[in-house]
């Protein structure tokens, strides 16, 4: 039987095609994790043959990869994995990579050195996954704020559980306005995660006419940046107050302390990591520090704040 088992195994293995037998002419010490997507011959590799293999994949004749298709992210939970396009113009071939590295050390080697458009491809995932690509020359996010404390396309981010739930609970609004005018009464009471998501869609809103109106008046990116958040700071202000409308209540007052949600400290602590990478960055800048000198800075700062929270 445990013959039979191994005989289906290896049956089941997908052969190598002929990019992955190119790639082991190539480096004949790497191992390969064969596989087949679609389009393309896939290829996993470990995170120490990373660079070896990247280097390889383009100044080796027989692969000649001169174009870089897209770059992504992947998060597994225990792992993030990076996904490589590739297209050869030379030799009119193509192929995908995939390495991983644990969550608790997301770094990889930056490829930028390599292929150009890298560098705009690995800033996106860094700011999306928290996955760190060493020797880039600048990490700055392209599409959210910088500093915002944690990475929005990762699974364990703090919003995750409001916008997996999202679109059921936004349908359970609806539905509560439809019964409430058959009936001709009033709405059942709106789940509280409901009442989250319509907060956050407020909010957005009010970023976005923010944003709009500084740029119309042609503000600096340092001025636009105050001005959404007074503008939010106001917004808080006004909810706590009650200035809220009845479809999105605000919460009752909290006691002093952390808050008893776990979700709710998830965020705050991310909001107050947040304005330390900023006020960091900021001193860094101000002394004409290196983006390596200011990154060590942050570091330190972040470090020296998980310990004085106790770790």
């Amino acid at each position: 039987m445990a013959q039979e088992e191994t005989q289906a195994t290896a049956v089941a293995a997908p052969e190598p095609g002929p990019i992955a037998l190119l790639f082991r002419e190539t480096l004949p010490d790497v191992q390969f994790e064969i596989g087949q997507s679609p389009i393309d011959e896939v290829l996993t590799i470990q995170r120490d043959d990373f660079l070896r293999v990247m280097e390889a994949a383009k100044n080796d004749e027989r692969l000649a990869f001169d174009f870089l298709r897209c770059l992504s992210g992947v998060d597994w939970l225990t792992q993030l994995e990076t996904v490589y396009h590739f297209y050869s113009f030379k030799r009119h071939h193509s192929v995908a990579l995939k390495v991983r590295c644990p969550y608790e050390d997301p770094h990889l080697p930056t490829v930028s050195h390599l292929w150009q458009t890298a560098n705009w491809h690995e800033r996106e995932t860094h700011e999306l996954y928290g996955i760190v690509f060493d020797g880039h020359p600048d990490l700055r996010p392209l599409l959210t704020e910088e500093g915002l404390g944690y990475f929005i396309m990762r699974k364990s981010h703090p919003l995750a559980d409001i916008e997996e739930w999202q679109e059921d609970y936004l349908k359970t609004i609806e539905e509560a306005k439809t019964q409430m005018a058959a009936a001709g009464g009033e709405a059942p009471p709106v789940d509280e995660r409901a009442a989250k998501i319509v907060l956050a869609q407020k909010k957005a809103a009010v970023i976005k006419q923010v944003r709009d109106q500084a740029r119309a008046k042609g503000l600096s990116p340092e001025d636009e940046k105050a001005a959404v958040q007074d503008a939010l700071k106001k917004f808080d202000e006004e909810s706590a107050s009650g200035g809220a409308t009845a479809e999105a209540p605000p919460a009752a007052a909290a006691p002093a302390g952390p808050p008893a949600d776990s979700r709710a400290a998830k965020i705050a602590l991310a909001q107050k990591k947040a304005a330390l990478i900023t006020k960091t960055r900021e001193e860094a800048r101000a002394k004409g520090l290196s983006p390596e000198g200011e990154r060590q800075a942050v570091a330190e700062a972040l470090k020296a704040f998980a310990e004085g929270r106790g770790g």
